[in-house]
């Protein structure tokens, strides 16, 4: 079984510095994953944040060799294992502990953004709803147009938007 050698960022706001860590890499592995098997084998204090695991939420963002990087989808066979793979928390946050962030200015600054764009989204909605109920008869079927049908597009699309991926988009 291949092995990785892991350099994994140990510390909090005063600062910090990588310890060494092995982690045997199984076929279809993420760098989760091995942050779960250190957590499991070698260091059951090591902090690191997750929910989802399917690259929705972003809590499990870090910086995987020096990219920010979700770390439940960033797969192990995409990594070379020849040189330690480098894993430290996001470098745009404060530290809490190890690889967890602080995230709540940009939790409430999403959520304030998202609350005025809410009220923009109810009153589209409602003018949606509103133009199909106007030419809707029963004897007829109505066809949505090429705008209500980008603008259902549009909802099926959303993810969470403290996803570091959808995060410019959302806010």
């Amino acid at each position: 079984m291949a092995e990785a050698i892991f350099e994994v960022f140990r510390g909090d706001r005063e600062g910090g510095q990588p310890a060494t860590y092995r982690v045997p890499i199984a076929p279809g592995m993420v760098v989760l994953d091995a942050l779960h098997h250190i957590q499991a084998h070698q260091a059951p204090d090591l902090a690191v944040r997750w929910n989802c695991k399917a690259g929705k939420c972003g809590s499990c963002s870090a910086e995987v060799n020096g990219r920010p990087r979700l770390t439940c989808k960033t797969r192990m066979d995409a990594l070379p294992l020849d040189k330690p793979i480098t894993v430290q928390p996001m470098k745009s946050f404060p530290v809490i502990k190890d690889l967890v962030t602080d995230v709540s200015w940009n939790y409430r600054e999403c959520t304030r953004r998202t609350s005025i764009g809410y009220r923009s989204f109810v009153s589209a909605l409602n003018a949606s709803y509103a133009r199909m109920s106007a030419t809707f008869s029963e004897s007829t079927t109505k066809r949505s147009s090429s705008e209500d049908r980008g603008f259902s597009f549009g909802l099926r699309r959303s993810k969470c938007i403290l996803s570091t991926r959808n995060l410019a988009r959302a806010c």
